[in-house]
């Protein structure tokens, strides 16, 4: 965990502890970020000019930086146009802090408001934060600079240098960092800066950058501009073409979830399902938004945490007022758990990631006396009423199957043979749902699947509180005196039969037994059964979805988002967030050997069956 930045008030102005300096070198900070790097940049020009764009800043602070070029791109951009931040900080600023530096600063517009609503814990590595009305989104570095910058891809088209002084940080002005800076810059990439030193003047320009001196703002004599003239080594390869259209076969959460961060991001989606949005494990009514934590495995951590915080958004997003239905309960408490699973949690809290303890209170709602614990961020979701609202907001679905992808190398694209006939698109992306028949790209053949079922029931439930109870399986509670419970695990035999998606008696006795985890329900025995879901889902060997480059295609334009198992709501919409990032080359959400555990690579050998746990 990191430590809160130091944050002191010196003559009405604030004042950084743990550096020896001001957080402004200007008594008119806006004036000094407009000059200092927006026009320095020459945003304004460059945003009326393109579709997508990528910022980055050394030294968020306060965030005024990219508070005010987020006003700049609103103004300039053309509609559609895509803004990618990326900011870097190794103090953050408290919330409390930040809120009253933005006071200060008149930061308070819809941005400067998202901002602070999604603003992380001090937890080291990489956060998104959405800015949807104004098209961007930012990742936001947490940590030493060079470290961070070295776990990073996209291509960067400016730069903002700003952070304190060079010689009370030397940390963020040195040649690593700056190496770093020209790995993800391409020619042209520009950047701007408030110091003249001359070590950091060297240093760029021994990294390959064209440096100039120009007037400083206010009292400052001089500050450096520049712009690469050539990475300090050539690509390993010509990229491929950013993609204008692509094709998404699968209208389940996954297919669904690249469409929408690619249309966010000015692309045009065509998606392709003969059984419309939400079909397969999809449709799940009641789904439970959790973490997977692992005493032992931070990258896991890290994945889990990130793919929560986003849907958690997504859904927030889609649906504000709760007028959709798209979540069902907030909060979810885990009961009957065994010494094992205590000593499992201490852990977790202990010597496991240091961000556990954000999400677990153990002490919990205060429903029972019984050993549980409480994560209040998790959620209950109607998973069909979700993919239906992400699906509102995309062209209308292609109700046909795809039966198979063509790339071609002289051409750029791939070729997508559907029931109406063959079209061309500029990528596409492989998210099928289990079941369905088709074997589109070689990955394919090693997935199994694991049939589900969820048994709605009616019981004279107590008021427990209105969040999610599990155990072994979990209940979820309506308002009307029904719950749903589930959900059941079983080795699909014939993947796609119409009887492997019946109802089966025996699992709805299975969920039954859920209903133990309930606090304070007195006769478990009288319980109506009013309705069943089942579902397969598509599950590779180690649990963790194929997200990435298909082996279909060398060129890169066939990419997969697929084998969720029973975790899509806690993946998916995470993984369609960096699909779209990775295409289209920009700041991608997740550090690239965290990405590499969803990469399809690692699942060269057909999957030998599947287990007890999707």
């Amino acid at each position: 965990m990191l430590d809160w930045a130091r944050l002191e008030w010196r003559d009405g102005q604030p004042f950084a502890a743990d550096y020896g300096d001001g957080y402004f070198g200007s008594s008119d900070p806006h004036a000094e970020v407009r000059e200092v790097f927006i026009e320095a940049n020459d945003l304004a020009r460059r945003f009326r000019q393109c579709q997508r764009f990528v910022l980055a800043e050394t030294g968020f602070g306060s965030g005024l930086n990219l508070l005010l070029a987020l006003q700049e791109w609103r103004r300039h951009a053309p509609p559609g146009a895509f803004l990618s931040l990326l900011s870097l900080e190794a103090h953050p600023l408290a919330p409390a802090d930040l809120a009253a530096l933005h006071q200060r600063l008149g930061l308070d517009n819809a941005d400067a408001r998202q901002l602070r609503a999604q603003y992380p814990p001090p937890v080291p590595g990489l956060h998104r934060i959405q800015f949807p009305e104004a098209r961007a989104a930012l990742t936001l570095g947490l940590g030493d600079a060079a470290p961070l910058l070295a776990k990073i891809r996209g291509t960067v088209d400016a730069w903002f240098f700003d952070g304190f002084a060079p010689r009370s940080n030397p940390a963020l002005w040195n040649t690593g960092v700056f190496r770093q800076v020209a790995r993800l810059s391409a020619p042209g990439t520009t950047f701007g800066t408030y110091t003249a030193a001359g070590q950091v003047r060297r240093d760029l320009e021994s990294t390959g950058f064209d440096v100039r001196r120009v007037p400083g703002h206010g009292p400052k004599r001089e500050r450096l501009v520049g712009t690469l003239r050539e990475p300090l080594s050539p690509a390993k390869s010509a990229p491929c073409a950013v993609p204008q259209r692509v094709a998404i076969v699968g209208a389940g959460i996954a297919g669904l979830s690249a469409a929408h961060a690619l249309q966010a991001r000015g692309v045009e989606v065509t998606v392709f399902d003969p059984n419309g949005a939400g079909g397969g494990a999809s449709g799940n009514p009641a789904a439970v938004l959790l973490p997977n934590l692992h005493p032992r495995d931070g990258e896991l951590n890290t994945l889990a945490l990130a793919g929560m915080r986003h849907t958690a958004f997504l859904a927030g997003q889609l649906d504000p007022t709760g007028a959709y239905g798209i979540r069902l309960a907030m909060g979810v408490a885990f009961h009957g758990i065994s010494a094992h699973g205590r000593k499992r949690v201490e852990r977790l809290l202990k010597a496991g990631p240091e961000h556990a303890a954000l999400l677990f209170d153990p002490g919990g709602p205060g429903c029972t006396a019984d050993p549980h614990i409480y994560y209040p961020d998790g959620l209950a979701i109607d998973m069909r009423a979700l993919c239906e609202a992400v699906a509102h907001a995309l062209p209308p679905l292609h109700m046909e199957s795809v039966q198979a992808l063509k790339p071609s190398s002289n051409a750029g694209t791939v070729q997508v043979e559907s029931d109406t006939g063959s079209e061309d698109f500029d990528a596409v992306v492989v998210a099928t749902a289990a079941g369905d028949g088709t074997t589109l790209c070689p990955e394919q053949a090693g997935i199994s699947t694991v049939t589900g079922q969820m048994t709605r029931v009616r019981a004279a439930f107590p008021d427990w509180g209105g969040y999610v109870a599990t155990g072994q399986g979990y209940c979820i509670p309506g308002d009307d005196g029904t719950a749903w419970i589930g959900a059941t695990y079983r080795r699909t035999e014939a993947p796609g039969a119409e009887n492997e998606r019946s109802p089966q008696a025996e699992d709805d006795q299975t969920n039954l037994q859920h209903l133990a985890w309930v606090p304070g329900l007195q006769d478990a025995q009288a319980v109506e059964i009013l309705a069943q879901w089942t579902g397969e889902r598509a599950v590779v060997r180690d649990r963790l979805p194929l997200v990435g480059r298909s082996r279909l295609d060398p060129g890169g334009r066939v990419l997969l988002s697929l084998a969720h198992g029973s975790r899509g709501l806690l993946y998916a919409p995470l993984a369609g967030e960096w699909l779209a990032d990775h295409l289209l080359g920009l700041i991608e959400p997740l550090e690239a050997q965290t990405a590499a555990r969803f990469a399809p690579a690692r699942h060269s050998v057909p999957d030998s069956g599947a287990a007890s746990d999707a």
